[in-house]
């Protein structure tokens, strides 16, 4: 196996990677911004070539590829991003059943964290539309308890109206854990209200005779 190396791009291709990158965060709401000015690596180390195509304005990663971005990181078996003539970009992360594509990032000025997984992870720029396909799971954590998660088929998150749907998916998409249900857990947020064992200690009535 090759070691592990950074490969430099053209900047329509670091561009397109960026946008890519950040896109696969997307449903993580209030991602740390500081990423955003970060500097992009991106390093892979499999026993095919990475190749940088100047004239397609596309790249293909493969084998380990790691992207980070400040606290944004992707893993994926195969990377492929490009960038056409109107600027509109696509970008693809690859995994398997049993090592699938995974993004995780912190999110803005808290100990709470995003990550998800899938066994394809796909962007559209065009179509504003980030798609995790196959046995996909999207969670939210602080520290490292989870606290909102969702799984299913098919997640698909549109950019634009900044929605998620959870689905089925295409024919012969792997499920998730779940079968071929499609369930979201949120856990409500910690109230200041006393719990239910919690005594109610009332004020002590005055002394002395009553008037």
């Amino acid at each position: 196996m090759r070691p592990l190396k950074t490969l430099p791009a053209p900047d329509v291709l670091r561009a397109a990677l960026a946008v890519f990158a950040l896109a696969c965060a997307g449903p993580a709401a209030h991602a740390e911004k500081a990423d955003r000015t970060k500097p992009m690596s991106v390093t892979s180390g499999g026993d095919h070539p990475d190749v940088v195509d100047l004239k397609k304005h596309s790249a293909v990663f493969t084998g380990n590829v790691v992207i980070t971005q400040g606290t944004l990181e992707i893993h994926a078996d195969r990377v492929e991003v490009s960038q056409d003539p109107d600027g509109n970009q696509l970008g693809y992360a690859f995994g398997s059943s049993t090592r699938p594509a995974t993004f995780r990032q912190k999110r803005d000025g808290a100990d709470e964290y995003s990550e998800g997984d899938a066994q394809k992870i796909e962007y559209d720029s065009a179509a504003n539309r980030v798609r995790f396909v196959g046995a996909a799971h999207l969670r939210m954590l602080k520290g490292i308890a989870v606290t909102d998660q969702a799984n299913a088929a098919l997640i698909t998150y549109d950019t634009g109206s900044e929605t998620i749907k959870l689905g089925s998916g295409e024919p012969g998409t792997p499920t998730s854990s779940t079968g071929g249900r499609t369930p979201a857990i949120f856990t409500p947020k910690a109230s200041n209200a006393p719990k239910a064992t919690e005594e109610l200690r009332l004020p002590a009535p005055a002394s002395g005779p009553p008037k």
